[in-house]
């Protein structure tokens, strides 16, 4: 008896010893992603706002960071007023605040923003692995999360700029990697992560985040009706009464959000934007809104023509069927790519009969896909066929349980996204971690499978006695998928490399990838950066006003101010004409006035006694074609 104590002792102990070291690697590679960041960071430059959200949010995280949820209204709003901002009633970004509440960290950690983008990315990578730990064997969590924070962690648009991303990953490991292990058993602590993974959800992709939690769900009260549940001790205290406190705190947090910002606790800056500016609907099958009143033609034209444009052309059947090939390659190509394909790809190749015919069919239809690029009709619909028969196979191919579960929620937001009138790879964020488990979990069947190995059925005699047989003739086949794990991880580590020499050396920026817009050398962002950083050392309060050209690129937007405006030490305002700009002159006597042209080969600051006499800024925009890729993919 004492024998079989002293056993289970040391099977506790050592079950408690990998637990530590299981958990240790976890923080590890959250270490190694916030570090890494500040690396390339350093090597290349800190993240500078080039994208209208980034702008956006920034404001909203100084905001919060000046222990503020609003600001009050600019006087001469129309100086000021610019994309995915409030002016009216409040000066405020109109984004969900879970990415702002990291980079007001930032700001309140190490006064620069761009920390609290780190921490998201840090926690997002631990979060990560803690949920495949539920998921899958401890070890095979280590190697996914690693993966991840090779490829997105430290150096992706994601996790060194401000547009977001990881904060939404965050959400949705938290809530799968609680719900798998509600599963098993009821805890509090376990339904606390759940919902603080649906609150992060809710204020940062709600929709998304919606649609990614609801399968899960649905599948998991199927299991307590089926196994009566309800019954057991821990079902109320462990699951029910957690989960519906914490939901409560996030909602009268939300609200309280909304209600100091709209006025009521029920709307969303984000949907009282859509009221004031947007006369397209987010959706294609939403009926489009009445005119509206811009107080710069610069907003007119973005919300107008661009943002129109991408609605009315979705709702013709042939130019949607496009769209949606240029989508569907876009998340491939950033959650999947070329290394991260294999572990989805190999498994359908090892299994025999049809499954593995389909699935080079289909390998080879994208090869053809690969060749056919240039020819922009061909190769989209071509990925409109492949892709949900791609889907199908993976259906087959994972066949488990929690496999099914990741490939039905992704296909359920990736659907979504058909309809949407812009999508971008964060807009999947909530669901990024189950195509994370995909690929590990094909990664442990690569390195589990044997080409001699047994089917999963019973055996007729013949058939046993033929593998015997088989066995002798070739006794020393030993062939396997193992290398390719070895070398995955390697190869990711070079491609890493590799994309860091590419943006150091100033080549081309892959607009699919997940470094599509990372750290650019040279451009406008890190002109005005600099001219931006310059202005601030100055001993007076300065003003400048920015003039556009007729050609000017709506998407290189100059115009964004802290959060109180008007005591700000420099504040950027359009050019209005002369007239115009006296009212704004008049209101603020004593800063030094500056003109720019922002669309000059070089912008340069140039007096604006001096320069005031050219012509004012408010002409009608000809900068783009309609219709052409570069629109398409501008608002980059």
């Amino acid at each position: 008896m004492s024998g079989g104590k002293e056993n289970e002792v040391c099977r506790l102990l050592l079950i408690h010893s990998q637990a530590i070291r299981i958990r240790l690697g976890s923080w590890l590679l959250a270490i190694l992603a916030l570090l890494g960041c500040w690396f390339f960071s350093f090597a290349i430059h800190q993240p500078v706002p080039r994208i209208h959200d980034e702008f956006s949010y920034i404001l909203m995280g100084e905001t919060l960071a000046h222990g503020r949820v609003a600001n009050p209204p600019p006087p001469l709003p129309e100086f000021f007023d610019t994309f995915h901002v409030l002016v009216r009633p409040a000066y405020v970004s109109k984004y969900f605040p879970v990415q702002g509440i990291f980079l007001a960290l930032g700001e309140k950690l190490a006064g620069h923003p761009a920390l609290g983008v780190w921490l998201s990315s840090a926690l997002a990578c631990a979060a990560l692995v803690w949920m495949l730990r539920a998921w899958i064997s401890p070890g095979w969590a280590l190697l996914g999360g690693f993966i991840v924070v090779v490829q997105y962690g430290v150096y992706s648009y994601w996790s060194q700029t401000y547009w977001g991303g990881m904060a939404a990953a965050l959400g949705g490991a938290l809530f799968f990697g609680a719900l798998r292990r509600l599963w098993d058993r009821f805890t509090w602590q376990n339904s606390i992560w759940l919902g603080l993974g649906l609150v992060i959800l809710a204020n940062s992709r709600p929709l998304e985040g919606a649609l990614a939690a609801l399968p899960g769900p649905v599948l998991f009260l199927h299991h307590i009706v089926k196994n009566r549940r309800w019954r057991e001790p821990g079902f109320w205290v462990g699951l029910v009464l957690p989960i519906l406190a914490v939901l409560s705190l996030g909602a009268l947090a939300t609200g309280s959000y909304n209600r100091a910002i709209t006025g009521s606790a029920l709307e969303p800056p984000y949907l009282l934007h859509e009221q004031q500016y947007q006369v397209s609907p987010p959706f294609i099958f939403m009926s489009q809104r009445s005119e509206l009143a811009y107080s710069s033609i610069w907003l007119r034209y973005y919300y107008e023509f661009r943002e129109l444009h991408a609605y009315d052309s979705q709702r013709i059947p042939k130019y949607w069927f496009l769209a949606v090939g240029r989508k569907i390659a876009t998340w491939w190509n950033f959650y999947c790519g070329i290394l991260l394909s294999i572990p989805l790809i190999v498994p359908g190749l090892r299994k025999k009969g049809r499954t593995r015919v389909f699935q080079i069919l289909l390998l080879a239809g994208f090869l053809i896909v690969g060749l056919i690029s240039d020819h922009k009709i061909g190769w989209r619909l071509l990925v409109d066929v492949l892709a949900p028969l791609e889907f199908g196979v993976l259906w087959f191919i994972f066949d488990d349980r929690w496999s099914r579960l990741a490939i039905g929620t992704s296909a359920l937001l990736l659907g979504e996204l058909f309809f949407t009138k812009w999508s971008f790879p964060h807009y999947f964020a909530p669901a990024a971690c189950l195509v994370w488990y995909l690929q590990t979990e094909g990664l442990r069947r690569m390195w589990v499978w044997r080409p001699d190995a047994e089917p999963n059925r019973p055996l007729t005699r013949a058939e046993r006695r033929g593998m015997d047989r088989q066995k002798q003739e070739n006794p020393k086949r030993t062939f396997n998928l193992r290398g390719l794990v070895y070398g995955l991880p390697v190869l990711c580590v070079i491609s890493l490399v590799l994309r860091v020499e590419n943006r150091l050396n100033g080549g081309s920026n892959d607009p699919h990838g997940p470094d599509r817009g990372t750290l650019f050398l040279h451009d406008w962002g890190m002109r005005r950066a600099e001219l931006d950083h310059w202005l601030e050392q100055q001993p007076n309060p300065q003003l400048v006003l920015v003039r556009y050209s007729r050609w000017h690129n709506v998407n290189s937007e100059w115009v964004y101010n802290h959060p109180d405006i008007m005591h700000s030490h420099v504040i950027w305002a359009r050019d209005l004409g002369v007239d115009h700009n006296k009212q704004l002159l008049n209101l603020l006597p004593d800063r030094t006035a500056w003109l720019l042209d922002a669309d000059a080969r070089e912008p340069q600051l140039v007096p604006y006694a001096q320069a005031a006499m050219g012509p004012p800024s408010q002409e009608a925009p000809r900068n783009v074609r309609p219709g052409t890729e570069q629109d398409e993919q501008a608002d980059w």
